[in-house]
């Protein structure tokens, strides 16, 4: 069983080149997004809660934590997934053959 890498894809415009990565990208920034949003307003809520000052410098540091340990995790790992199996194919298997009809 052997592994071949197939690399960029060479003909196209740039969309049907980049397209399936430009799309992944963009998840990926929105959910950076959403998470800043809903993060600032957990952090305030639980500052306030506990009586703590609110520091922009506190929040940033608490919001990097909790987006490492959760939404960059699963994206990154989606996103690897993917881009991966869209450049590795096995060799002779009948999906990386360009005929369907000639798998022997």
């Amino acid at each position: 069983m052997t592994h071949t890498y197939r690399g960029a894809r060479r003909s196209g415009s740039f969309w049907q080149r980049h397209s399936l990565s430009l799309v992944l990208a963009s998840i990926l920034l929105v959910q950076t997004a959403a998470a800043i949003a809903a993060g600032h307003h957990v952090w305030v809520g639980e500052q306030r809660a506990h009586g703590q000052p609110l520091e922009a410098a506190e929040f940033w540091i608490w919001w990097f934590w909790e987006y490492n340990l959760s939404i960059v995790a699963d994206t990154y790992g989606v996103i690897l997934i993917v881009l991966l199996s869209k450049r590795l194919v096995e060799e002779d298997s009948a999906e990386s053959k360009d005929d369907p009809n000639d798998a022997d």
